[in-house]
């Protein structure tokens, strides 16, 4: 590659070139020679400077700009993304340690990110930034929740119009936090593959570009400084990652940048643990069959469609996993597994969080821990290793789950009716309903 060109896509099908994302975006985000719209970015960039920049103090993910798909800084948009802390909690390690575990568990605080506090704010600003600069105007997008908010804010910021289109059961303060930014919002009749049709729908009509979904190139870059970010504060790769998942940009993500720096140093692919729930699980579902059939050939392709899924975490309400195929050889590659958690858990795991942790979690971060606490119970984590769970959103992305957390409220007349409490048998309880 011309070192004089920071960075061109690859198409994974074919192997084709394409030298820039105002190119990629001319070609309909496919490429000319087969029409595959599942690219890689390359570089030209020297690694060695990466290393130098595990030394800094980033403010942001665009510490990284070297690596990224973007030439020129006055085009960048951001909320202050991506530089966020890597926590070690150690009460979840006492309970490994209650269950035969020695382990180090660190959890990624994506809920500290400075747009949207969720794991999709880096993405949303590395796009709002490649359409500045190649002089996109508008879009369209299909989402259960937290990637249409984080793009509807950054592009708004950007001044880029987006259409976004959200299932009826995403969370109405999400439309609404949308629309206050100026984005159209279109709330469609049904689930997420229903959303998705009529953007598709929409994106034909009014020749509007559309995110290509999980294995979008932009979202993928962004994603995976992750790794540079855990490099930098590790000095390691974990040996277990866990994440809840939907789409699948996440591992998409981790392994690109670990194929990537593979070449420059000693990596290799942790242990991912995905997790899902049991009111929507096509992934789970598929991965079980595959390992009763002993992962037969062309096992990836074989995955159900769950319509309309009756999960009440929406962001999480993913029922057609396009992205399995690709996910699936992943977990294969990695030795990895799929996990199903009790939706009817969750609240009683964010309660946990909250007492041990002093931290509100949502949901889906929830349901991340849940996959964890299986983990450990199941032995599905060894003695020695190092684990990292990616949460991907705290409470302020769900204001309404909090009303779920509370509890000693009780309603008094006199000082009578009340008593000395104790935190530590309030823990009790709340670790006895999770694990009951």
């Amino acid at each position: 590659m011309d070192s004089a060109n920071k960075y061109q896509l690859r198409c994974v099908k074919c192997g084709h070139t394409t030298k820039d994302f105002a190119t990629w975006f001319a070609q309909n985000q496919c490429c000319p020679q087969c029409n595959s719209k599942h690219a890689e970015i390359e570089y030209s960039a020297d690694y060695a400077k990466l290393e130098q920049l595990f030394m800094g103090q980033p403010q942001s993910f665009w510490h990284y700009f070297d690596f990224l798909p973007l030439y020129d800084k006055k085009n960048i948009v951001s909320f202050q993304e991506g530089a966020i802390p890597l926590e070690r909690w150690t009460w979840l390690e006492h309970f490994a340690g209650k269950n035969g575990i020695d382990c180090e568990i660190y959890v990624y605080r994506n809920d500290l990110n400075g747009g949207t506090n969720t794991f999709k704010d880096i993405a949303a600003s590395m796009a709002a930034s490649v359409f500045s600069e190649i002089g996109l105007k508008h879009y369209c997008i299909a989402s259960t929740g937290n990637t249409a908010t984080a793009y509807g804010k950054y592009l708004a910021k950007a001044n880029i119009s987006a259409a976004i289109f959200m299932p009826e059961n995403a969370v109405a303060a999400s439309m609404a936090e949308i629309s206050s930014y100026g984005q159209q919002v279109y709330c469609v009749k049904g689930d997420y593959s229903d959303a998705k049709k009529v953007a598709a729908d929409y994106a034909a009509q009014y020749h509007v570009p559309i995110s290509a979904g999980n294995i979008d190139p932009i979202r993928v870059e962004s994603k995976r400084t992750m790794v540079f970010e855990w490099l930098r504060m590790l000095k390691k790769m974990p040996d277990v990652y866990v994440q809840a998942i939907s789409g699948g940009t996440g591992p998409l993500a981790l392994d690109k940048a670990v194929r990537e720096l593979s070449a420059h140093r000693d990596i290799c692919l942790p242990k991912m643990l995905l997790v899902q729930t049991d009111k929507c699980d096509p992934m789970v579902q598929a991965w079980e069959k595959a390992k009763q059939q002993n992962f037969p050939e062309g096992f990836q392709n074989d995955y159900p469609v769950i319509k309309n899924p009756q999960t009440k975490i929406s962001i999480l309400g993913t029922g057609n996993p396009g992205t399995y195929p690709i996910v699936a050889k992943l977990m294969q590659k990695c030795n990895g597994d799929f996990i199903r958690v009790a939706e009817d858990k969750v609240e009683a795991m964010a309660k946990v969080v909250a007492i041990e942790q002093k931290t509100h979690i949502g949901p889906a971060s929830a349901v991340c821990f849940l996959g964890l606490i299986d983990a450990i119970v199941n032995k599905r984590i060894q003695s020695g290793q190092t684990v990292l769970v990616n949460m991907g959103e705290g409470i302020k992305r769900a204001p309404e789950f909090l009303l779920d957390l509370g509890h000693h409220i009780k309603h008094v007349d006199n000082v009578s009716q009340c008593e000395v409490g104790n935190i530590d048998a309030t823990k009790d309880v709340l670790w006895n309903d999770l694990l009951k």
